[in-house]
């Protein structure tokens, strides 16, 4: 689980995340927080699926679902545009 999050802010997101399941189910933003709840779980939370790197306590309160650091989110919607 990511270092630089605390309890409270945890708290916080998880609830953010569960709010977004349960108003936008079968969205993919609510595909995507439920992926984040799983990683809140096993502890992987707060990392980038892709490179392993902390994702910023900042990105993550303002988008609590993302899977991705944002370096390696850039990357993503480079190719996604080209």
């Amino acid at each position: 689980m990511s270092e630089s999050l605390s309890a409270p802010q945890l708290l916080r997101i998880r609830g953010k995340l569960e709010t977004i399941v349960a108003e936008q189910a079968g969205t993919s933003k609510a595909e995507q927080a439920t992926a984040a709840l799983q990683r809140l779980r096993t502890g992987e939370y707060g990392y980038c699926v892709e490179c392993g790197d902390e994702i910023s306590a900042a990105r993550l309160a303002a988008k609590p679902e993302v899977a991705l650091c944002v370096d390696c989110q850039a990357l993503k919607d480079e190719e996604e545009d080209a």
